[in-house]
Formats: structure tokens, sequence, C-alpha cells
């Protein structure tokens, strides 16, 4: 069993006022915090690593996600650096740029195994060693960041961790070079054209997001202005300068997001220059991706994902392969040169489309893609197919249980 450090002391009650304590970081969470005991209560410090005594406050007033602050670190770890990036201390976005890489990955296989070794049923399995990439920056595919009026100002940026208070930013560090300046080109454009960022509070404004996708294997550039509304006459002003300062750019939508929600890319995205979709290539196969299409955000990492399943399972030609939760086919499409079937299981109907699109347009005939929830047509799909290896790569919330018991139930290979 993983050891609970610290739980085993009788809880005493947190401050009932505004407080100040030192305490020591045990070790980090999945969120990336740090987390220390007081009192026999754990807390979640973000910023901090394990070894590290810290000064902290902790205010009941505030919110629950709130309450504590870090103030001091008063020994720090000899991991700690300084963050590459002058927003880290305010911005939510990133949690370990404060330590090198190579040690950002032995805190993240220790945050695995500390999952793992909670559940006894999983003793005799090993977590492997962190496979890094060659450059830890600048490697996402997909930009989201909004726009906002600030002090008369036009900025953009990602929210302070825990609130939604919009810390600006004129770089992101692990976005891509083409989606930083695309961001500076709609910021020059929105301020010399009096292009009002959305208000959340009184719905009132029309630059509400941008949104850029790249292929990193292939240097095409998607760019897509999310707005409040259509009437937009300088478009195309913005629209040259894209062109001029985005050699790479291959698509530009505008999408319409009308609603006061907090879901980024509304229901209409008008193509108004270039092709509708671009293409990243993953191995020897190019998958077409469209604004709303779903595709792993770390292009560089999802090849060596791939490369490790395929040595792991080892296909043989006379497997059947049943891939859940398939998205646009990047796995289902990868291994079916190397089997004799794959079908692939996905909710949305996009993304099935957009598969059973890059199978025909890789030239893959033994790959067909199917609409439906796993957990309703799964038992059915077992049955009929009967397949020698089944693939789960399930989004966030994990597997259901009725696909859980379906599969323990099937046993396959």
């Amino acid at each position: 069993m993983a050891r609970k450090l610290n739980k085993s002391a009788t809880k005493r009650p947190l401050p009932g006022k505004a407080a100040r304590f030192t305490v020591k970081i045990e070790y980090i969470n999945e969120k990336g915090f740090g987390v220390a005991f007081y009192q026999g209560h754990q807390l979640n410090i973000p910023k901090t690593l394990p070894g590290e005594q810290v000064l902290v406050e902790y205010d009941p007033r505030r919110h629950r996600k709130d309450r504590i602050h870090l103030l001091k670190i008063v020994e720090p770890s000899p991991d700690r650096r300084t963050p590459p990036c002058k927003y880290f201390d305010e911005c939510g976005g990133c949690h370990l740029q404060h330590v090198e890489y190579p040690r950002q990955r032995q805190l993240k296989r220790a945050i695995v195994e500390r999952q793992r070794a909670a559940y006894p049923v999983l003793k005799s399995f090993n977590v492997a060693e962190v496979v890094g990439m060659p450059e830890p920056l600048h490697y996402r595919n997909k930009c989201q960041m909004p726009f906002q009026n600030q002090g008369g100002a036009v900025v953009y940026g990602l929210y302070r961790s825990g609130t939604h208070q919009l810390i600006a930013v004129d770089e992101c560090l692990v976005e891509s070079r083409d989606a930083n300046a695309a961001l500076k080109i709609v910021k020059q454009w929105a301020e010399r054209y009096h292009i009002p960022p959305y208000d959340e509070v009184t719905r009132e404004g029309i630059l509400r997001h941008l949104v850029v996708r790249k292929g990193m294997f292939t240097n095409q550039v998607m760019v897509i202005l999310v707005v409040q509304s259509r009437e937009i006459d300088t478009l195309p002003r913005l629209l040259q300068e894209l062109k001029f300062g985005l050699p790479a750019l291959h698509s530009v939508y505008l999408n319409i997001q009308d609603k006061p929600v907090n879901t980024i890319l509304g229901e209409e995205s008008i193509l108004i220059w270039g092709e509708p979709y671009i293409e990243e290539q993953i191995g020897r196969l190019k998958f077409r991706i469209y604004p709303k299409t779903f595709f792993q955000v770390n292009s560089v990492q999802t090849v060596k994902l791939l490369e490790h399943l395929v040595q792991e399972v080892q296909f043989q030609p006379e497997d059947v392969v049943l891939d859940l939760y398939s998205g646009v086919g990047t796995i289902a499409l990868y291994v079916a040169p190397r089997v004799r079937k794959v079908v692939g299981l996905e909710a949305d109907l996009l993304a099935v489309k957009a598969a059973n699109e890059n199978a025909a347009n890789n030239q893959i005939q033994n790959a067909e893609f199917i609409s439906g929830s796993a957990e309703d047509q799964l038992p059915a799909l077992l049955a009929e197919l009967q397949p020698s290896v089944v693939i789960v790569d399930p989004p966030r919330k994990g597997l259901k249980p009725e696909v859980v018991e379906a599969l323990l139930q099937y046993r396959p290979q």
C-alpha cells in the first residue's frame, strides 16, 4: 500500500482565522502541486518541490480552493531552478517549470507509482521510466487563448490557477511559435481597428478567443478567430496581416460563439481563406484536422506512444483489433498495416466521419469506424468480432464500469 504520510496523526482543527506556518513538502500530486500535512490535514501547495520547507498562509475566509497561499520557500530543493517562463509564478498553465526536465520526468513517474502502489492488485506491475522529448518547449499543436480588455488595453493570456482571472502574456513557451505570432497579429489588429474584446459580465464586445492549430510535422497552420458577431468590416485587413506574418498559414476560419457559455467554439465555423483542413503526419500516415477535430496535443510524443504500443503488443498478421474511443483513427490506422482487421468505436459522429476519411486518404482498407458508446455497444461487438486485441484510450474520466465488466468477462488475449 502507498505510504500515508502524516495522515495517521489525529486531525486537529485548522486555525479559525488567518495564520502562517511552515510545512514540509512530501511529494507531488497528480495536478503538479506539492503535498504537505498540517495537524493531520493535507495541503496542496502549487510551485513547490519534494523536501522543501515552505512558509504558507492559511485563510479560512477565502474560497476552499484558495485558502492556502505560498509566501516563501524557506529551504529550497537542490532541484529548483529559475523557470524559463516569466509568467510561471502567476499563470496556471504550467506546474513544473521550476525544475529541470529530466527531474520533471522523474516526478511524473513517481505520481504514477504512488497511484499504482495504492492498489494491491497492481503490485506486480512496474512503472516504466518516462520517455521525454528532445525539446520540451513550443511543442503544443493546439493553442486556445481568450482575449480581454484590461485597463483599456487588448490583452490575451491564461488564467491564474484555480481562478477565472486572466494573466496577460506576450508569449507562451509551450505553444508553437506560429501560435505566438498569430496571437500578436490579432492583438495588434484589434487595437488598430478598435475591435472590442468580449466581456463575460456585460456580454458585450466581439473578440472572444483565438485558436491556432498546427501540423508539427507538415508545417501547416490553421487560425480560428472566435467572435461574438460576424459583422467585422476589417476582416480582410486581418487576413492580409496573417498571410504576411505566417508563411505556414494554410487555413483561416471565423467561428461564431454568440452564447454566454464557457465553451470556446460555437456551432458555426466559416472558412474565409485556404483549405478546410490542415494535415498532420504521424509516421507514414497523414491525418486531416478540422476546427473541432480532436487530436493529441503533442505530435512528437504521439509518435513515441504509438511506437511503444506496437513494440509491446507485438501484433500478428491474423489479429483482429478493436479500438475503443477511437477518435479520428490515430491509433487504429497506425496499427492497421500490421493486422488483419481493425474496428474503431467512437461516440462522436464527426470524429467517425474524419476517421473513415483518414483511412481512405491513407489507402487503408482493413479499418472501419462506427459510431456508438462503448458501454452500449461493446458486448455485442466483442461477440461479433471476437477480437484478439482490445485497445482503450478513454477520455479523462476513464472507463465506465459497464466497459470494465464487459472486458473482464471477455478476457482478450
